[in-house]
């Protein structure tokens, strides 16, 4: 009678939690679905960063964590009282303001509000282990192998972007759930150097790549010359910061900011511009020596890169840490100073070891 009892008590139960499975299989779907992040790669890249115990080791005062996933969309408030206040903010040439922040010698952050949310970042240095699905110390070509960069990326089904070889290579382009990600490597090492997090409105308005359409490309806001000069004056800023923060994962010493150098990179910026030329040879002022001896600035030693046609600022140093002679000057040993002038989205760099030394 005892085991009868319990075979029909079995039974009940079981006829109980098929109708319960069926009436709220959607529910029960949802449940188990929600601990995981769903990753929708239209044309995907991935990369690879260094050893995060080494850095985390030679850093004591270690910056912390962010979920940097989860910058986009962030609301202002937010930032603020995740991040605390930025070191300062620089306007962009796009309708968003850049919240800097250079948060160690090793992690360095932009986040771009636009209306009062993020909607873009820049993450460099120790941070990028923060991303959550990258893990340091992978190769591009494992990483690679398993996302399968691509040399055509479709966005919104209107949009075609067409990645060069070298793009593929430096900078590869894939969407993570409702945003974008830009990858940055540095092919030397074939590590993942920075990351950049965009809408899709910014990613458009960008255009880092070749495009092909159907309908309108978004236009960049028109600037006034003060709003140029605002601009280019936080763009030289962000290439100094960024620069140092490579250097010091490359074991080297900071360089020192140095106003008057600055003036002569911006002059020779403004002259490429103007002149409609891209050489370290100005026609008008001559080589880099003499346009240092024309501002007054005595040296010992001088070096320059120049770059021209970048989305902006920190893009053009991720591409000359990818060509050979401009690396080895960003990465000289012997140089202690630097000035850069930005005019436009034309960019240079000058280092110098003063005289005196």
């Amino acid at each position: 009678m005892k085991k009868g009892f319990v075979i029909g008590i079995g039974i009940c139960l079981f006829v109980f939690l098929i109708a319960f499975e069926t009436m709220f299989a959607q529910q029960i779907k949802e449940w188990f679905s929600s601990s995981s992040r769903v990753t929708e790669v239209v044309e995907e890249p991935e990369e690879q960063t260094g050893d995060r115990e080494e850095l985390l080791a030679a850093e004591e005062n270690h910056s912390p964590s962010i979920d940097a996933i989860g910058l986009i969309g962030m609301r202002e408030e937010e930032v603020r009282q995740q991040y605390g206040e930025p070191a300062r903010i620089d306007p962009s040439a796009y309708g968003y303001d850049w919240w800097i922040y250079p948060l160690s010698e090793l992690s360095y952050m932009q986040v771009g509000i636009d209306d009062a949310q993020v909607v873009t970042a820049f993450i460099a240095g120790d941070l990028l282990g923060d991303l959550g699905f990258l893990d340091r110390g992978e190769s591009y070509a494992e990483i690679n192998e398993s996302l399968s960069f691509a040399k055509e990326v479709d966005v919104n089904w209107s949009f075609r972007f067409q990645l060069s070889d070298e793009d593929l290579q430096m900078r590869p382009l894939i969407q993570l759930e409702d945003q974008w990600l830009q990858l940055y490597f540095d092919t030397f090492t074939g590590e993942l150097s920075s990351v950049r997090l965009l809408t899709e409105e910014v990613l458009l308005l960008q255009r880092p790549y070749s495009v092909t359409y159907r309908g309108d490309l978004p236009d960049a806001p028109e600037l006034t010359a003060q709003q140029w000069a605002e601009i280019e004056e936080g763009e030289a800023r962000q290439i100094f910061d960024l620069t140092n923060l490579i250097r010091h994962q490359h074991g080297l010493a900071p360089v020192e900011w140095d106003a008057e150098v600055a003036n002569v990179a911006y002059l020779h910026s403004k002259d490429m511009n103007q002149g409609n030329y891209f050489s370290h040879t100005s026609p008008t002022y001559g080589e880099l020596g003499d346009r240092f001896e024309n501002g007054g600035i005595p040296f010992r030693a001088v070096g320059e890169n120049i770059a021209a046609k970048y989305v902006d600022g920190i893009a053009a140093v991720e591409g000359w840490l990818n060509s050979e002679g401009h690396r080895a000057t960003l990465l000289h040993e012997e140089f202690t100073h630097l000035g850069v002038g930005v005019y436009q989205d034309y960019y240079t760099q000058n280092f110098m070891t003063p005289f005196e030394l």
